[in-house]
Parts: C-alpha cells; structure tokens; sequence
C-alpha cells in the first residue's frame, strides 16, 4: 500500500482508508446491508450504469475486513476497453479506461485528536488496469486525490460448475489500519479505522439476457478483524424485455477429407451479431452419408481430463464483444463408450467447460446450459487422422447441415441448415443408397451397378448382433471379385471374425480387417451371393444396445468390386430387428 503524503493530512488518511477499502479480496462480517439503484435501465442484453451502496455497522473498534462481490451470470463488464489497452498498461487518469466512481465513508481514531471521531466521505474513481494475478480477467484500480490508493483488486470469471454460477467476481481486502501525518514534522503513526459505507456506480454494465421470475441476486459477503463469521447479503436483480432481444444465429461448416485416408477435418462456426441474445443450447446434427462417425477414434477416448494426458481431438475458439482477443479452447472426446461427450475446454481467464452429448445413431452432439456470455463467433474445429471423429467414402461428397439453437431466455429457437461439400473427395466413386431392406434408391446408381437387397440386423436388443444382405450384379457388368464391409455405427468386427461370416452362392478366398473394415475376396467371380455376419464376428456398443428396441433402421455402406477392378459403393439403410 502507498502511503500519502503527509500534507493530505488527516482528509488523506480517511481517503486512503475508504479507497483502500476497494482493493483485492472480498468478504466481511459487521452486519452489512445492501442496495442496487437501477434508474439507469433494466433491460436485458444492454448496458447500463449499475448503482451499489454496501453499508456496514459500525462497531466502535471492528471494521470489515474482506469482502467478496459476486455479480448474478450475465451481469457484465467490458473488459475491451479502449480495444482492450487497459489490460495492458495500467491508465489511471481519463475516461478511456474509467469503470465507475462513487464515496468512501469512514470514521478514524485520531489518536485522541478529534473526539468523538467525525465519520468522514471520500470521492473515488475506478479504473480497469492490467490482472494482478495469473487467472485473473482483469484489475481494478482505485484512484483520488490524484493517485492510485491501495493494492489492486481482482476481477475473476466464475469456472463452470461454480454454484453461483459462470459470472464476475470482484475480490477486494479491506484496512482497519492507516498510517495518519500529524503534520510536515511530526511523526507517522497508525490509527484504527471503522469503514461504514461503500457507494459506487458501475459503468455501462452488460445486463443479462434471461428474465427469471424469481430475478437472480447479487450478494456480497463479509466478515471482520474480530470476528471470522462471514456474512452474505443479497439484492435481487430486475432484468426487463429478455423477449425484445433479436435472435438469428448464422451456421457454416467447412470438411476437408485428409489425403492419405478417409478421414475428415471438420470445422463448423457459429456466427451472431453484436447485441443478439447468447445461446443457451446448440445441437449440431450431421448427413452420414456424407460424414459418418469413424468408430476407430473410440482410442482417443479421455476418461480423466483432469488427470492433463489425454490426446485432444480438436479445437475451439470463441468471440466476445467483451474481450479485446479470441479464446481459444482444446476439444477432447469424453465420457464413455455407453455416452459419449464432445468437450471444450477453455483456459484462464474463460474457465469454461462446455460438453456436448454426442448421438452416434443420428450422428449430432448437443451442448446444453451454454453460459450468459455475448459471441459474435463460436468455432470447433475437428482433427482427421487414425482417431478423427469423422470419415467419408465421397460416395456423397455434398450435403447439409444443421444446427438447432436456443436462446438463453428459452423463448426462442432456430434452425439453421448449412450446405456443405467434403473438400479432397474425386468424382470417380459410384453408388447410391439402398432404402429399407433392399429396395433401389432413386437417381444416382449408374447402369450397371450392382444392388443390395435382402438386408436386415437383428439381435441387437439381446447383445448378440448379426448382419444379412444380398449382392447381385447387373448381367451385362463384370462378375464380382470381391466386397468391404463398412458396419454401421455401433457395431464393429472382432479382431478375428472368419467364424462368423457365411457366404451364400460364392466361396470365400480370404478376408481382411483393416481399421474397422473387412474385405472378402472371393475364390470365383459371381453375379450374386449372399453374405451372413454373425454375432461370433461383431461386437456391439452398450449405447446401440440401449436404443435397440426403438430403432427401426441402421446405415451399412458396401463397396463391391468387379473382375475389371471398378468399384462400386452402396449406402444401404437396412432394417432392424430388436430381438
């Protein structure tokens, strides 16, 4: 703490006791109460002045000692300030880094000078200035009497998971003691103080986009130097005209298939205007004919992300008009094999988690609970590779889309279909999907493709799984040499499965796993055959187990080639038997 210089006299000594009493570390127990004057606005996703007037009793020779202020999720401030040069260098004169002002109130003991001691008010000002402390968001400054009066307090974003809440919290550690100049040649000394009231006014505070019927509080807490009880007080919160907010989220998605495999690179981003009311859930959902989920990158499962060695999956990034410069987060596939979860993470001074559901059977992942906080950009990004999440056959390079969302306040939704091609496919693939059981789909299938009919997957519901289908090949096109197998999601080959495969109307030469997928080759072309995949070859997952009474279909892909080495890929929709 710097000490005032000894011609400030005695008025220094109080304004350093009440401007002091804004520094690091908050909470106090000497009875506080508590109001919030809110004449400047109410409305919710804007911004206004927000009055506080804190007021402690005073108990002769007790004084507050730390106090904690924790603002309601969504209420607040802008830490881009002057394009975000406050929280670089420390600006404590001006307006351009200006966050309030207001009074200080304490009564010193002069040491016997003035008795009774007078209670005594102190005009401040309040200034963002650079983090004091590793993790924090920002500093807050007090200023008067020209100078900056006390340590620096901290600004801190509440992690997810914290029960108040993700929001602001503002520590501040209060003095009972100041040194006091009894004149240009006298002698220093301390004297006790008794701080009774804090009255200040925030600047231009962002208000909260939700309209609770119970409004949400801000509380402070504090205890005393006599006393360690710590004491909370709470004023409510009013929060109008959440349903005037604008919400009209934009949806993109970019897929680059990676060259050496069949993996994707996956990038979607989530855009908004300035001002528009925050998501309070996404769900992203894709075509799997275009984007399949790659059941292989099961091995970049992290089970303990505490634990700091699991192997990321991705990236996020994320864009707030509150924050002069992006965050930028890892993803990391969680959970279990039963319930997978997509999650970001996002370090200091956003510690924001943020987990999606992923549903392997309708291929999409859903966030929930997404904090109170402004984005004009929310991006993920997914790595290809052995483990991506995502792979494509380019037997259907292009598709849609689709995002739905929710507004923080819940009144509102939307959703967004993005159309996008898998970037690296070629055109030199054939194919098209065969519909329920073995039916031709319509358009696609160039003349002379063979077609798959006859399919069905049964004893999912028991967990002893099998697979048929039948191939037949045009008379006018080469004879089959050879079939590779793609399982639809949740199902996956043992790491032997011959016992299990049957061939109908053709003799087997070999088989081949590899990276999920099995390749029969046969001993003699044939027109047709049959193939049978019991439950002595397949394995399932325990999430595919669980919805295998309500399912009616599932995806399979089947990739036939011809004696004149051409290849021909079918996407079936086969049904299903829970059984």
């Amino acid at each position: 703490m710097r000490h005032a210089p000894r011609r400030y006299g005695l008025t220094l000594v109080v304004t350093l006791a009440g401007l002091v009493a804004l520094s690091p570390s908050a909470q106090a127990s000497v009875s506080p109460t508590m109001s919030l004057d809110q004449s400047a606005g109410t409305t919710a996703g804007g911004t206004a002045n927000l009055g506080l007037d804190l007021k402690f009793s005073d108990s002769g020779t007790d004084s507050p000692h730390d106090l904690v202020i924790n603002l309601p999720p969504g209420l607040l401030a802008n830490a881009a300030l002057d394009g975000g040069a406050c929280l670089r260098t420390a600006q404590l004169s001006g307006s351009s880094c200006e966050v309030g002002s207001g009074t200080v109130t304490a009564t010193p003991d002069v040491l016997g000078v003035i008795n009774p001691p007078l209670p005594v008010s102190v005009p401040v000002t309040f200034y963002l200035v650079p983090p004091p402390t590793t993790g924090d968001l920002a500093g807050l400054a007090v200023v008067g009497l020209g100078e900056q009066l006390g340590a620096t307090g901290d600004i801190r974003i509440r992690p997810t998971g914290d029960p108040d809440g993700v929001g602001v919290t503002l520590k501040l550690a209060l003095p009972d003691q100041l040194p006091l100049a009894l004149g240009p040649l006298g002698t220093v000394n301390l004297t006790q103080i008794s701080l009774t009231e804090i009255n200040s006014t925030f600047n231009s505070l962002r208000y909260p986009a939700t309209c609770p019927a119970a409004p949400a509080g801000l509380t402070a807490a504090v205890d005393s130097y006599s006393d360690s009880t710590v004491h909370t007080v709470t004023a409510p919160l009013s929060v109008t005209r959440c349903s005037a907010l604008t919400y009209s989220p934009a949806f993109s998605v970019i897929a680059t298939r990676d060259s050496n495999d069949r993996q994707v690179q996956l990038r979607t981003t989530i855009t908004q205007a300035p001002g528009q009311a925050p998501s309070r859930s996404v769900s992203l959902a894709f075509p799997t004919a275009t984007l399949a989920p790659n059941i292989e990158s099961i091995a970049a499962l992290c089970r303990d992300l505490a634990a700091g060695s699991c192997q990321p999956v991705g990236a996020a990034t994320a864009t707030s008009p509150l924050y002069p410069t992006p965050l930028t987060g890892t993803a990391y596939l969680t959970g279990t094999s039963s319930g997978l979860m997509l999650t970001l993470v996002f370090p200091s001074p956003f510690p924001l988690t943020l987990n999606g559901a992923v549903d392997l059977i309708h291929n999409s992942a859903t966030f929930t609970g997404l904090p109170d906080i402004p984005l004009t950009n929310l991006g993920v990004s997914l790595s290809g590779g052995a483990d991506g999440l995502f792979l494509s056959t380019c037997q259907t390079p292009s598709g849609s889309a689709t995002a739905m969302l929710t507004d923080q306040n819940g009144d509102k939704s939307a959703t967004v279909p993005a159309r996008f091609t898998v970037a690296g496919c070629t055109s030199t693939s054939s194919g098209a999907a065969t519909i329920g059981g073995g039916s031709t789909g319509g358009g696609g299938q160039p003349a002379g493709a063979p077609t798959v009919t006859s399919s069905g997957v049964a004893g999912l519901r028991s967990g002893h799984p099998s697979l048929r289908f039948r191939i037949t090949q045009s008379r006018h096109a080469a004879k089959l040499s050879g079939v590779t197998i793609e399982l639809p999601v949740g199902l996956r080959f043992v790491a032997h499965p011959r016992a299990g495969i049957r061939l109908t109307g053709a003799t087997l030469k070999s088989l081949r796993l590899s990276h999920g997928h099995l390749t029969i080759t046969l001993r003699h072309p044939v027109r047709s055959l049959t193939i049978t995949i019991g439950s002595a070859a397949l394995t399932e997952t325990a999430a595919l187990k669980a919805k295998a009474e309500t399912l009616t279909h599932l995806r399979l892909t089947v990739i036939t080639t011809n004696t004149a080495n051409k290849h021909s890929t079918i996407h079936v929709v086969t049904t299903s038997a829970a059984a």
